[in-house]
């Protein structure tokens, strides 16, 4: 019965086709491509697969928000070790409508919450563990963030989404503090009733308790951690109204400890109380992009290849850069519409639990992240971390509303509303006006046959613009469009418009968001398709402007010699401070590049004419310059510098890395040692994974030892961990208490892929602060 509806609707989407393969292609949300088929048959299959209603819903939300808050908010850690006391779980002035104002005022419109992360504290009185907010002191044992959150988020007219993480620490059957864990303890597979009788969980599992109201009660073959996992779905999915996401990661939280989940039950479950929500992740609805760095691929197609029918796959991450192109269409494979999701923090170094330390991204980098993940045919979730108090620090809460003013701003006026569109061909019913009617719903398609198509929009009059949005219609007609040409009028012939370097003339989908290297001023702009899998189309169109003066200055990477630049697009006077005060007019001027040689945290904002200061741009810059550093030996790569050298680790450049020789060195450990050429006080390690989108040579587990001499060494760190790396390979920083050094030694002992490589684009280390 488990396996029942994930099955029955793949052999129904499967069979027909299958049967009437030589007929005309139906629009279906599956296709499956057969050994004779030909490349145009095979096209149009994928031209044909389409949205499930959930997904379509989904995929208009554009903006949604995560929110990471637990134990771990407390012992100021990324993952917990399911030994917490819930005592320690104590907010003073947890306030869920404050979290929702600032989801509303950057128009989000769902918030994901985590109910229960690794650590497997239950973020709501779980009936089936001890270890919850019943269990701590918050609300005098009465907490339910999980209905402070779905209450708030009802009133801000916001959906609501849960991530339950399926990985437990404290379920763990090797976890000390809970010897009688149900993950990992070998237990039968056993008749279950959902929801199960407390009373009864282990003796008699197929006893149920009475349904929620409302809901039914289901049987499920499955071991104890299973049901247990289970039966907090259902509380879950029963107890706080609608719920339009459910979030699952592929986290194992002790690879030593087996225990297998049973997804299709999860699956099941979901269907049945809440059949409007999207399973996300480790699920056949929406796939996780494959990075936390907020950046999607610049070609990104929604239907992608399966190789088995949808109700047997696993759902593994799929992190290629590419899924969906013609090469990756082959026999026997099964085509899904299976759209991206874009997960990032707003903190920086993409930290997801509040911590004393961790700062927010920079705005720019915020607005850019917008672009490189709604403009790329994926939804953007923003994670948002609460402090101590409960509340959202004011440094997120500015942050966030910075980013809506310059977005709100940007998107406010379409520049191509009242132009003229015409297509050199179009569909019967599908004319070239449906681009600018607002509406999703209506589009614009070529003629049948072709493959290709271009629109022409006469403004009213010269329109300056440097954003274009393009909008398939992806609902009625799937995902099409393969390449395409941006023009502009120039009064004498058509140009080619110049985008930024990092986007890409192809794929379209839900929306793609261009910006131009420079704005634009035209009265006339053409988009020339130039490649589609079948007639393609186009539902919306717009121009706009991006607010500049909105835009904090640019506050760039620190060079080897300490030397950190500052700019603004617009131009004028900027004013900065570099002790984390806040600048104001009367703050000193920037007029050459500042010389920071250790932590800083660096504010800039421009001089607006009118006197007035604008947005105020932060970066926090942690560890000491390399000015004057060298590599005295390296375990593996060369001293000198070219390109793979190990004097690159420390150059000042996070676009440059060492890297060890391949397939010549493949055995670890690997080391490089670093002369500071002074003694420093030193407290921590700052390592910058390479940032060229490979993970190759990745560092994960470390050793790290320092020497005031360089012949007696003391070991800081004897076996470190950069947590999350793989998926989040961004700045890591590691504490250790104080000691003083000239010299350091990074010993790498595993990589996130366990080839024996080694590379690093930064290393650095954090000196004491002064007090």
């Amino acid at each position: 019965m488990k396996r029942m509806t994930t099955m029955a609707i793949a052999l129904a989407l499967t069979l027909p086709r299958l049967a009437g393969a030589a007929g005309p292609i139906p629009y279906a949300s599956e296709h499956i491509i057969a050994a004779g088929d030909s490349a145009a048959v095979i096209a149009e299959k994928a031209a044909k697969v389409l949205p499930r209603p959930n997904q379509s819903a989904w995929m208009r939300m554009e903006r949604t928000f995560f929110l990471h808050f637990g134990v771990n908010t407390f012992n100021q850690v990324e993952w917990g070790s399911g030994r917490e006391d819930p005592a320690i779980f104590n907010p003073s002035a947890l306030d869920a409508n404050q979290w929702l104002r600032s989801v509303k005022q950057f128009d989000g419109k769902m918030l994901v919450l985590v109910a229960k992360h690794h650590d497997g504290f239950a973020m709501w009185p779980s009936r089936y563990t001890a270890h919850s907010s019943a269990a701590s002191p918050w609300r005098g044992g009465k907490g339910d963030l999980v209905r402070e959150v779905a209450d708030a988020a009802r009133a801000a007219g916001v959906k609501l989404g849960i991530y339950l993480s399926p990985a437990d620490l404290y379920q763990l059957r090797t976890n000390p503090a809970n010897p009688d864990g149900y993950y990992g303890n070998g237990s039968a597979v056993r008749l279950s009733t959902i929801p199960t009788d407390p009373a009864s969980f282990k003796s008699d599992p197929a006893r149920g308790r009475a349904p929620a109201p409302g809901f039914g009660t289901f049987s499920y073959q499955v071991d104890d951690y299973n049901r247990y996992f289970l039966n907090q779905l259902y509380e879950l999915l029963t107890a706080y109204g609608p719920v339009h996401e459910v979030w699952f990661d592929g986290a194992n939280p002790d690879p030593s400890v087996t225990e297998r989940y049973d997804y299709a039950a999860w699956y099941d479950l979901i269907r049945k109380l809440q059949p409007q929500a999207v399973i996300m992740g480790k699920g056949p609805d929406v796939r996780w992009v494959g990075t936390e760095s907020g950046y999607g691929r610049t070609t990104e197609w929604s239907v992608v290849p399966l190789p088995t029918a949808p109700g047997q796959f696993d759902w593994p991450d799929m992190q290629a850069a590419d899924l969906g192109g013609r090469s990756r269409l082959t026999p026997g494979a099964h085509l899904w519409w299976y759209p991206a999701e874009t997960n990032v923090t707003a903190l920086a170094n993409g930290q997801w639990f509040w911590a004393a330390n961790k700062k927010p991204r920079p705005v720019a980098q915020l607005v850019d992240i917008y672009y490189a993940s709604i403009g790329r045919n994926s939804n953007l979730i923003l994670n948002l971390s609460p402090d101590q108090r409960g509340l959202l620090p004011d440094d997120q809460v500015t942050a966030l509303a910075q980013v809506a003013e310059v977005v709100r701003a940007t998107f406010a006026t379409n520049l191509a509303v009242g132009a003229r569109v015409e297509a050199d061909h179009a569909a019967p019913g599908h004319g070239a006006a449906a681009t600018l009617d607002g509406k999703l719903d209506t589009w614009w398609e070529a003629a049948a046959g072709r493959s290709d198509g271009m629109l022409t929009l006469r403004l009213p009059k010269p329109a300056r613009f440097d954003v274009v949005s393009l909008q398939e219609a992806v609902d009625q007609r799937g995902q099409r469009i393969e390449a395409f040409v941006l023009e502009t009028w120039d009064g004498a012939a058509w140009v080619a418009a110049k985008t930024v370097a990092s986007d890409a003339l192809t794929t379209v989908g839900h929306r793609r968001l261009l910006r131009l290297e420079a704005p634009v001023t035209a009265s006339r702009v053409r988009v020339r398709i130039t490649g589609a899998r079948l007639a393609p189309t186009l539902a919306e169109i717009g121009l706009y402007l991006q607010s500049a003066d909105l835009l904090p200055p640019a506050i760039a990477d620190r060079g080897a010699d300490g030397s950190v630049r500052i700019s603004h697009a617009a131009g004028g006077s900027i004013v900065y401070t570099t002790d984390g005060s806040d600048p104001g007019r009367h703050s000193p001027v920037y007029t050459a590049p500042l010389a920071l040689g250790g932590s800083n945290l660096v504010k800039a904002a421009r001089l607006l004419p009118d006197g007035r200061l604008g947005v105020i741009g932060a970066r926090n810059f942690i560890g000491l310059s390399p000015r004057g550093w060298k590599v005295t030996t390296v375990a593996s790569g060369d001293l000198q510098q070219h390109r793979d050298s190990a004097a690159l680790a420390i150059d000042g450049d996070p676009a440059t890395f060492w890297e060890t020789r391949w397939p010549s060195d493949p055995q670890l450990p690997h080391a490089i040692t670093v002369d500071m050429g002074a003694l420093h006080r030193i407290a921590g390690l700052v390592y910058q994974p390479r940032q060229d989108g490979q993970l190759n040579g990745t560092v994960e587990h470390f050793r790290f030892e320092t020497s005031a001499d360089g012949a007696q060494w003391h070991t800081a760190v004897a076996r470190g961990v950069f947590s999350n790396v793989r998926n989040n390979p961004d700045l890591q920083e590691v504490r250790f208490a104080p000691t003083g050094a000239r010299y350091f030694r990074f010993t790498a002992l595993d990589d996130v892929w366990h080839n024996g490589w080694t590379s690093a684009a930064e290393l650095t280390v954090i000196p004491v602060e002064a007090p």
